[in-house]
């Protein structure tokens, strides 16, 4: 209709392409053999849409390096996005559709892969049993709130680490990356540097634990979930001053219900941005059940009941919010896991 953003239908139409230049090279071992050998033969001719007032533009593709592809279809809307990092644009089960840069998954709120990670000081896996056949304690969680100045979630907490795949990176890679430039934690990143992989007995880093796609009016991403074992005996957390204003080691059960407190206040106000699964019960009920979790972690700790705690008014970012859900979800089918 009239209402469709002519830039978001220039934007799709360039994805399209892409789709079926894959199809062609894939289904034609001879088009796929040519692509290999990139000499040049020309695969398609396209008539493109361009911004309000600029009309079309036809545009030939051949075999060429594929990112030269991508910026070259995208170069005629805005030569400084086309020259920018590029990202994957994904079906539901996080299938490719096309590559396009980075800006316009913002714009436009295009669905695209990412990965989350929860951060401990002990593994999750080890937590089932101790020595002496008793139940051991949990871990601590990583906890970080974002500084004033941030442009998205100002001074919102999070209790997870998480970032965007760039076009053709493995989850496991931006996972390792992510860690390194948001925490400083750089074992991971070195150990597959070196060649190695999750299976590597000196990785911190988990394999892939699940999948969970988050949607809102203002982020749609396939999330990878992973975990990452700190050794704090040898690791020291280093965040950037300007993206971090503050972090620490949080009990899990102290995540837990500081983050049921925080959903509890989201769905009060009526900005949850849930899917609905999750609101079977009154609200009512979630609250007093909120308020009896609490009265009895603080039990656990020998903290007054009257005496309010700062991770009982702490507001999370409602994307990890999202996740943390699934995760919950995840660790109750996991009789293995905390």
């Amino acid at each position: 209709g009239n209402d469709f953003p002519r830039e978001l239908d220039c934007v799709l139409s360039r994805i399209m392409v892409q789709y079926a230049l894959s199809k062609i090279t894939t289904t034609n071992p001879d088009s796929e053999e040519e692509a290999q050998k990139g000499d040049g033969t020309i695969l398609l001719h396209v008539t493109l849409p361009l911004p309000e007032g600029l009309g079309c533009q036809q545009i030939s593709l051949s075999h060429e390096n594929y990112d030269d592809c991508v910026r070259h279809l995208f170069t005629p809307l805005n030569s400084e996005y086309a020259q920018m990092e590029l990202v994957d644009m994904v079906n539901n089960n996080g299938d490719v559709l096309g590559l396009l840069p980075r800006p316009y998954v913002h714009t436009f709120n295009i669905l695209h892969r990412g990965i989350g990670m929860i951060v401990t000081n002990k593994s999750i896996f080890d937590t089932n049993s101790n020595n002496t056949g008793g139940k051991s304690s949990t871990p601590d969680v990583y906890v970080h709130q974002r500084t004033s100045t941030k442009r998205v979630f100002p001074s919102l907490y999070d209790m997870f680490v998480g970032g965007v795949s760039t076009s053709g990176e493995d989850a496991t890679w931006t996972a390792a990356r992510e860690v390194a430039e948001e925490l400083g934690l750089k074992r991971a990143l070195r150990v597959l540097e070196q060649g190695g992989d999750n299976n590597s007995l000196d990785n911190p880093l988990s394999n892939e634990l699940f999948q969970c796609t988050i949607c809102t009016s203002y982020n749609r991403c396939v999330v990878s979930m992973f975990a990452y074992t700190c050794d704090t005996s040898s690791e020291t957390i280093k965040w950037q001053e300007e993206e971090v204003a503050w972090g620490g080691w949080v009990p899990y059960d102290v995540v837990e219900v500081a983050g049921k407190l925080s959903i509890d206040r989201l769905k009060e106000k009526g900005v949850w941005p849930g899917t609905g699964e999750d609101d079977s019960e009154d609200e009512r009920v979630m609250k007093d059940e909120s308020e009896a979790e609490m009265k009895e972690l603080k039990s656990k700790y020998n903290i007054d009941e009257q005496q309010e705690q700062p991770w009982e008014s702490w507001d999370f970012v409602p994307d990890g919010l999202l996740v943390w859900v699934a995760w919950l979800k995840w660790v109750e089918g996991n009789a293995d896991i905390l």
